[in-house]
């Protein structure tokens, strides 16, 4: 795999993780299991009257069962209840087979010492079953275990350097278009900005890759504000860009979920055709370049 496709798919997997909530998260997290334990892992619906018993998939011959807890704000109290309700009904179900039960959560930042202290609660209350926790990092190790088709089977196609270079101005339109409609426009300081801007902003090497990828065909972006009809869409795009940046760093968000944020405002949260994202990609790079979202570095403001 290399470095373009490893980034690519390493900020693919965050957008996934980051906007898919409930049934959304937990499709997410089966189809990723069925494709790393092929044949073992067990995709488990609600069924009847009956629900699906306190189980959202398991791997029966390793006596694995796994819970998911996806909302859209995770609150503590409800998340304990929802722990010890599950494991319970769990254990009344599926004892004769349980061995390991796996709170799945989409929690990024992680869990509260309140639900870490529930979950070592339960632990010591039933010290024969192990129980476990699968967040960020757990399901994000699957998904890079399994094979590039595989990858791609879940978080789709990664553009090629074809598509890098085949886009035009039919890609970029729908994309400013949209945004440049949404906003009054304010006047822009279109200074151009270095590249040590990447490394002063604390953007990780995958999310670098991937603007420097853009940055190649940024000049596109440029070329259609000079030629659309409205000589504004420009400064109404380069608004509405830094108004969301300012948001989402207002909000207490790292520069690389900031990246993510603002790939889902250009693009939407599904995934889409190579073209468009490698479009996404060039208007986010131009913004880097010349609208100033994110902070120049510090030796360019003195």
């Amino acid at each position: 795999m290399d470095e373009f496709t490893r980034a690519y798919y390493e900020l693919a997997f965050k957008v996934a993780f980051m906007e898919r909530k409930g049934n959304a998260f937990q499709d997410f997290f089966s189809d990723i299991m069925e494709k790393c334990h092929p044949g073992a892992f067990e995709r488990v619906r609600p069924w009847g009257r009956h629900g699906d018993r306190k189980n959202d998939g398991c791997i029966i011959e390793t006596g694995q069962f796994f819970q998911v807890y996806a909302p859209n704000e995770m609150k503590v109290d409800d998340a304990i209840g929802k722990i010890d309700t599950d494991f319970r009904g769990a254990l009344e179900h599926w004892s004769k087979y349980l061995r390991e039960w796996i709170f799945v959560h989409n929690s990024r930042d992680g869990l509260s010492p309140d639900i870490t202290r529930k979950l070592a609660d339960l632990r010591l209350e039933f010290p024969g079953i192990k129980i476990s926790t699968f967040g960020f990092e757990s399901l994000r190790q699957k998904v890079f275990s399994l094979s590039e088709p595989d990858i791609a089977s879940l978080l789709g196609p990664v553009p090629t350097q074809r598509d890098m270079m085949s886009f035009g101005f039919e890609d970029l339109k729908p994309i400013l278009v949209r945004i440049g409609e949404a906003s009054e426009g304010t006047e822009e300081d279109m200074h151009p900005v270095p590249l040590s801007k990447l490394t002063a902003n604390g953007l990780s090497a995958s999310v670098q890759t991937l603007i420097k990828a853009g940055m190649t065909r940024a000049h596109l972006v440029q070329d259609f504000f000079y030629t659309w009809h409205d000589p504004l869409l420009g400064d109404r795009v380069a608004a509405a860009f830094r108004e969301e940046y300012t948001r989402l760093k207002m909000s207490g968000y790292d520069p690389d979920e900031i990246f993510i944020r603002l790939q889902v405002f250009a693009g939407g949260s599904e995934i889409n055709s190579p073209r468009h994202q490698t479009a996404v990609l060039a208007v986010l790079a131009h913004l880097f370049e010349s609208c100033d979202i994110y902070e120049r570095p510090r030796e360019e403001l003195v």
